[in-house]
Order: C-alpha cells, then sequence, then structure tokens
C-alpha cells in the first residue's frame, strides 16, 4: 500500500499436541451411603487428608470415607479408585506434573476433585487445560489458613482447615455438571504470520514489539522481530529440515516443536545462525520425555536452567569459559539461554507469572549457559569424561534449585580468589559447601535425627532412592583445579571424596536398612559403597559420586560455583535402558551444523 509500511513477522507459537474434551462422569446427588476416596501422594498433604477423612465422616455417618496416600502410578490408583463412587485429590502445593493424576480419573470415569492452595490454582487451571480437561473441578483453600497450620504432622492441626473447607469440597462433589463443563470450547489459535503496519518502518516495528508484549509472546523484553527473511537465514546454519518435529513436546503446555519454530525463537533472541545447532540440541533436551522438564518449567522453585555446552563447537562460536562466564556480556552464552527460554515459553506455552516461580529468577531470562575453561584446565572436558571424545560436541541441560554460592576459597576478607586458607582447608570448603545439608540418607538412619515425612515419601527404606536424591554441579575455577590436579585430584576422586564428605556409620542403621544397603553394594552401581562398608566399622557415602558434575570455568584466579540440582534426567520417568544409578546429567550430541567445522 503507497505510504504504508508492512512488517511481516512468522509466528513464534507451537501447535499444542491436546484434545480438549469436557467432563463426563456425573456428580453425586449425595455423599451419604457413598464410598468415597482421598487421596494424595504429597508427604505435606497427609496431615490435612487425614483431618478432611474425619470431618467428613462424621458429616456423613452412612458414607464410607477412606483416606489413602497413594503413588504416581496412574494406573495403580485408577484400580484402586474403581471400589469408590468418586475421590478427592490432592493438596496441590507445587506446581508441574508429568501427567495430572486428577485428569486421568475423570478420563476412566470416575467423579471427583482436586485440592489446591489458593496460590497453586492458577498453575492447577492452567495444567488441567493443558492435560485436556480444563473444567476439572479445583478448589482452592485459603494460603493463610494453611500456612498458620504450620505444616505440623498432627491431623488436629488441620481440622478446623477441613471443616472449613467441607462445604466447598461437597458442593464440587455433587453439584450437577453444566454444559459449559461437558462442552468447554476447543483450543484455537491462529498459527499464521503476524502483520504490523505503520507509515514507517519504526512505527511497524513499534506495533510488533507492543503485540509480543501484549500476548506474552516474550519474556517482557524487546525481541529481534523474526522476518521471513530472518528465519530463513537462520535456518542455514543447520541442515536438518524446517519441518522436522523433535521427538517429545515441550512442556508444560505440550507443544509440537519443529525446527523452523526453534529458528523463530532464536532470531527473536538475536542469536547468530551458526548459534543454531546448539540451540536445537538445547531444546531435544527439554524435549527429551526422560527429561523432567515440567518441573523446571512450571514448578514453584524458581529453578533456573544450566546449559552446558562442551566440545569445539564452544570456542568456534566464541561462548565463554573465562570471566563473568555466567553473566552478561557474551553474546554467544547469552543469545543461545535467551533461545531456550523464548521457546519454553512460546513451544511450551509457559506463563511466567504462573510458571516463573514464587518470586521469579532473573536468570531464567537467558539461564545460566557456559563452557569450560579447556586451556586452563587440567583435565579432560566433562563431556570427553562421560564417554564423548574430543572432537564431539555437546550440550548438556539441568534444572538448577539454587546456586549455593559464587565462594572464593579464602578467608572473607580476602574476597579475590588470590588468597586461601591452605589447600586442607579449602578442600574442607569445597566439601562442606557441596554436603552442607542433610544427605538424604540420614532419612532412614535410627534416631531423632530421622525425618519421617521424606522416608515416607519414598516409601520408608528406599535406600537406593535416598542415594540417589542429591545432585550437585561444582565449576571449580582453574586454579583450584590446579592445585587440586597436582595433589593427586582427578574429577572421579573429588566427586568420591565430596559424597564420602559426611558418610554414616554403618551402626547407624536398623538392621533391614542394614540387609537393603547390602545388597545394593554386591551390585557395585554406587562408588565408594561395597561390601567391605557393610560390617561394623564400616561408613556409607552419603549420596551417590556419579550424581556430582565437575567443570572448571573461568579466571585462574577466582570463584568455585556450586549448584544444588534436581537431577532432572531419569527422575520420575520412564528411560529406557536407563539405570538410576547412573549418572542424571544427560548429555546430547549436537548435528547438523553447517556453518562451523564442530557440530556436523
Amino acid at each position: 500500500m503507497e505510504g504504508k509500511y508492512v512488517l511481516e513477522v512468522c509466528n513464534p507459537r507451537a501447535v499444542r499436541d491436546v484434545t480438549i474434551q469436557g467432563l463426563t462422569a456425573p456428580r453425586l446427588p449425595t455423599l451419604e451411603g457413598k464410598r468415597i476416596a482421598i487421596i494424595g501422594a504429597l508427604p505435606e498433604s497427609i496431615a490435612f487428608n487425614r483431618a478432611l477423612e474425619k470431618v467428613l465422616q462424621k458429616r456423613y455417618p452412612t458414607a464410607t470415607v477412606i483416606y489413602r496416600q497413594t503413588s504416581m502410578d496412574i494406573e495403580k490408583n485408577i484400580e484402586y479408585l474403581r471400589d469408590f463412587d468418586a475421590f478427592i485429590e490432592g493438596v496441590r502445593l507445587s506446581g508441574g506434573w508429568p501427567t495430572e493424576p486428577p485428569v486421568e480419573y475423570e478420563k476412566a470415569g470416575i467423579p471427583g476433585v482436586h485440592l489446591s492452595i489458593e496460590t497453586m490454582y492458577p498453575n492447577g487451571k492452567y495444567s488441567m487445560w493443558a492435560h485436556g480437561l480444563p473444567t476439572l473441578r479445583i478448589v482452592p483453600i485459603p494460603a493463610l489458613i494453611w500456612i498458620n497450620a504450620g505444616n505440623r504432622p498432627d491431623p488436629e492441626a488441620y481440622m478446623h482447615i477441613a471443616e472449613y473447607m467441607a462445604d466447598d469440597i461437597v458442593r464440587a462433589l455433587t453439584e450437577p455438571l453444566t454444559e459449559e463443563e461437558k462442552n468447554p470450547p476447543p483450543c484455537e489459535y491462529d498459527f499464521g504470520n503476524l502483520f504490523f503496519e505503520g507509515k514507517d518502518y519504526d512505527e511497524a516495528y513499534r506495533k510488533c514489539q507492543a503485540y509480543f508484549v501484549e500476548h506474552n509472546l516474550t519474556d517482557g523484553l524487546p525481541i529481534v522481530p523474526p522476518t521471513p527473511e530472518a528465519v530463513e537465514a537462520m535456518l542455514a546454519g543447520t541442515s536438518r529440515d524446517r519441518n522436522e518435529v523433535i521427538h517429545g513436546v515441550m512442556q508444560p503446555g505440550h507443544g509440537i516443536v519443529t525446527i523452523e519454530k526453534i529458528a523463530i525463537n532464536a532470531v527473536m533472541a538475536g542469536a547468530r545462525p551458526e548459534y543454531l545447532p546448539v540451540i536445537i540440541t538445547a531444546v531435544e533436551c527439554l524435549c527429551d520425555p526422560g527429561f523432567m522438564a515440567w518441573h523446571v518449567l512450571a514448578a514453584i522453585n524458581s529453578s533456573q536452567l544450566l546449559i552446558y555446552v562442551g566440545g569445539p563447537i564452544a570456542k568456534e562460536i566464541g561462548m565463554s569459559g573465562r570471566g563473568a562466564f555466567l553473566g552478561p556480556g557474551n553474546p554467544a552464552n547469552n543469545a543461545i539461554g535467551r533461545a531456550v527460554s523464548l521457546c519454553a515459553l512460546n513451544l511450551g506455552w509457559v506463563e511466567y507469572e504462573t510458571h516463573g516461580g514464587m518470586c521469579g529468577q532473573p536468570s531464567r531470562f537467558c539461564n545460566l549457559v557456559f563452557c569450560e575453561n579447556e586451556d586452563l584446565s587440567p583435565w579432560e572436558t566433562y563431556s570427553v569424561s562421560r564417554g564423548f571424545g574430543p572432537e564431539d560436541s555437546v550440550v548438556m541441560v539441568e534444572e538448577v534449585f539454587h546456586v549455593d554460592g559464587s565462594f572464593q576459597m579464602g578467608p572473607m576478607a580476602m574476597p579475590s580468589g588470590l588468597w586461601t586458607k591452605g589447600f586442607e582447608e579449602d578442600l574442607k570448603t569445597l566439601a562442606e559447601k557441596a554436603a552442607s545439608e542433610r544427605p538424604p540418607i540420614m532419612t532412614a538412619v535410627k534416631g531423632p535425627d530421622s525425618i519421617h515425612a521424606t522416608a515416607n515419601f519414598v516409601g520408608g527404606q528406599d535406600i537406593l532412592a535416598l542415594l540417589n536424591n542429591r545432585t550437585y554441579a561444582i565449576i571449580l575455577h582453574p586454579g583450584q583445579a590446579h592445585q587440586l590436579h597436582e595433589r593427586g585430584f582427578t574429577r572421579e576422586s573429588l566427586a568420591r571424596y565430596i559424597a564420602d564428605y559426611k558418610a554414616v556409620p554403618w551402626e547407624a542403621f536398623d538392621e533391614n536398612v542394614q540387609k537393603e544397603l547390602l545388597e545394593i553394594a554386591k551390585t557395585g552401581k554406587i562408588p565408594g559403597l561395597t561390601v567391605d562398608n557393610c560390617k561394623p566399622g564400616g561408613k556409607i557415602p552419603a549420596f551417590n559420586a556419579k550424581r556430582i558434575a565437575i567443570f572448571v570455568a573461568g579466571h585462574m584466579s577466582g570463584q568455585t560455583v556450586g549448584l544444588m540440582c534436581l537431577g532432572s534426567y531419569g527422575k520420575f520417568t520412564k528411560v529406557e535402558g536407563y539405570d538410576p544409578c547412573d549418572p542424571p546429567y544427560n548429555l546430547k550430541k549436537i548435528t547438523g551444523a553447517t556453518l562451523t567445522k564442530a557440530g556436523r
């Protein structure tokens, strides 16, 4: 049109792999004479659910109300629920699940209600929608009265909450379904290109930026408009077909991910075409069905992604493993990290206010992206230590709960990293940081220090789960790595030292636990846990040394970073051939690069 400028941009959103349906199972006319199952998997909800059981049984003496703590085995839970007329499930205290149990129960024809803390109500509504049942009934519990109960194990502390919520719960179980609940509108979205008109480019550009912010297509910062020409230029960075569908889906919205959609979001992030193969591989890690992406992207923990790039491609594209490697300033590190976040936003349909965590995490803009400082490291790269060749380029993605600290190995008054307390004290400081929290295995130990709720959560005596429940990453500065190397430490022996730092005496365990530990020791799957440890005078490692990942990055004199991770790969997921004793850090080889020598 004469006198007008039209800016055309590609749509960054992904089609969702979800079929929307409504509720079908009729609600109960009354609870009298009915069998009501109260179920839940989270140990923090046990006391409330027991209180609710008492309250409902008292109100409806002819009903049978039974509380039972269940697992995440949906099929077994459905089989159990077949003997009941309705279910009450919850309480939702966190966000993000690979499946939503109440959705599966309703689809199986069992009517029920999901209980949620009001803070998590938007998360619950979103998740039910993402799992295809947007009208599933959710009853929110006021957060303040829950907090005032103090999360105590005594059901009596929750009796007043159960009394307060009983009417709402009963209504949700008994009120007839509405037409809207039975026939919710389909999820319709226009995935076509977007057009912004202005008197010149500047006006069209400003309209584009405003639209992306208003429709939650960006992280709140300006984006590079993903014009068809820019996307074509980005796709030149890979030999993979633009229509190739990545295996799995992007959580939490179950987005179907294609190479082209990744490229669109990479343009928006300001990435260069040679970065694209790295971004694609990182997104593949997130979409891998064995990776617990729903937790890092949709839970309440304000988690962040640790993205490690190993191998020669890191140098070729100019990544930094030197000073300030986790911070701003490096185009490759930052653009790769932001592109992955934008992919989560637009391909996974993340809603930042719902899924950003209780307090949010500034690193979610660009994540924690780094490569190792190979030139100054005394050891082979982490990727080579995991079996890849030095010519291979790989990506690892892991969820970080929190950064234990960028701590220097020296007195607090000497923060430069040039000052130390001496090798032995520095080593103890490192081990203390990594093992500072109560070792998970202590949950199975006799005595007043045992943690009942955690033991219940993992099945009481599931020692293997306890040993594998802790995951930690350490990024050593090269100077400290050289000190360790000169004293004979390898990456593996350092991990063993840390895992054994707070080892537990054999005598601390009861006979049943000792038998289980002995059987695990015979398998040889846990480093440092041998048959010789399983006798009087022996010690049991606090956690599996394979779950400690050690990297080397930064200046020769600098800071060592500790990161408490989740161990996202293989946890709560079924991965063929994966052994829970194996390292939980999933590394994927980069392929399809066209503009670099590496990663082809």
